[in-house]
């Protein structure tokens, strides 16, 4: 064996050895596990973007979007990592953005130093109480992780 070649005897085992150590325990509040189910007038809303705001100023908000059958799994630190057990006060937002007409060079009424910027319009298609948590009327205390979703039964 050279030189050369007990350099990577001795460098190519290290990093396995040290990956089975483990790292520091996670110094962030411990979670759990928790759902909700967003309905509007009976029906479940898909792409709601719902924030679980903590009542406590120590507290860690918690948000998640809401799938096709109105499903929401919450993220506090990661994607889907749980909830920090406390009371929160819950906004619920579902916005649709408009596509913006585009005039094209081939539009006679295309002017390229004249043409002012589209801005796409949005519009909320939830009661406006429902975007701010201290409006909405929604709350909820988290105490362990549920077997079952909490309901968010929105009303116009």
């Amino acid at each position: 064996m050279t030189f050369r070649d007990s350099w990577f005897v001795v460098l190519v085992p290290m990093p396995l050895a040290g990956g089975g150590c483990g790292g520091p325990a996670d110094p962030r509040p411990a979670r759990v596990a928790f759902e909700a189910r967003v309905m509007f007038e009976g029906k479940p809303v898909a792409d709601a973007v719902v924030v679980l705001a903590p009542r406590d100023p120590k507290g860690a908000a918690a948000s998640g979007t809401s799938q096709s059958d109105g499903l929401v799994r919450f993220s506090t630190f990661g994607s889907q990592d749980g909830v920090v057990p406390g009371s929160y006060a819950i906004s619920v937002i579902k916005t649709v953005v408009e596509e913006a007409p585009v005039l094209d060079s081939s539009d006679p009424s295309y002017d390229p130093l004249k043409a002012e910027r589209q801005v796409p319009k949005s519009r909320e298609l939830l009661p406006e109480r429902y975007k701010t948590p201290a409006k909405s009327g929604l709350t909820v205390d988290v105490v362990e992780a549920t077997t079952e979703p909490h309901a968010l039964d929105l009303e116009q």
